[in-house]
């Protein structure tokens, strides 16, 4: 009769292992699934960039027609039949031409730098030191002058507008200077720029386009 009691009790203890066993699996896959369920929630929820967090961005010029501020690091651009112009707090006047995209990368007391994504510009530095403006194919430098250009599916323009000097650089090193007003230079490709030519008065219009007429606002 002992024997028969152990073997029950032992019979029931082995269920009563199972069902809980059981019960525990159920509840791990029940938070699994909940655990899955969160992740993939998060995952469709917006991303806000962590350093975006508690940065104010720097003010640093403000556009002229609406007064709207321009901040550093933002993107400028304009539309077809349009354009932009903004100074800049060291008094320098950037105008873009249509179709045209520019953005301030730095700004201090003695350097500027903008880079010029597409379209056409137009600069009057006032800047004590160098304004850079960075081309798809190259670079200007610009201290004190006016110079204005234009970027083309593969080629680059610019030519100096008033008394002083502007240099152009390709990414392969070579560089030339306008130091004439109606001196330009074209790079093509990835190729160093030309050696300065005098424009004609058309083909310095032209190549200004409608950014000489936004100047003028």
């Amino acid at each position: 009769m002992a024997i028969v009691f152990r073997r029950a009790l032992c019979v029931s203890l082995t269920l009563a292992a199972a069902v809980v066993a059981g019960l525990a699996a159920s509840s791990w896959a029940a938070d699994s699934r909940a655990a899955s369920d969160r992740i993939e929630l998060a995952a469709e929820l917006p991303v806000r960039p962590v350093a975006a967090v508690g940065v104010v961005a720097r003010v640093v010029g403000q556009e002229s027609r609406r007064g709207l501020p321009i901040t550093l690091g933002n993107r400028i651009a304009s539309g077809p039949g349009s354009g932009v112009k903004f100074a800049l707090d060291d008094r320098s006047v950037v105008i873009i031409g249509p179709n045209s995209a520019i953005t301030v990368e730095e700004f201090a007391a003695d350097r500027v730098v903008l880079r010029l994504e597409r379209g056409s510009f137009h600069l009057d530095s006032a800047n004590p030191g160098n304004v850079y403006v960075v081309l798809p194919m190259g670079t200007v430098t610009v201290k004190a002058a006016t110079v204005g250009g234009r970027i083309g599916p593969d080629t680059a323009e610019v030519a100096l507008l008033s008394a002083g000097r502007a240099e152009v650089a390709g990414f392969g090193g070579q560089s030339v200077r306008l130091e004439k007003i109606g001196d330009a230079t074209r790079i093509v490709g990835l190729g160093g720029p030309s050696q300065p030519a005098q424009l004609s008065p058309q083909r310095l219009q032209d190549l200004i386009g409608l950014t000489s007429q936004i100047a003028a606002r």
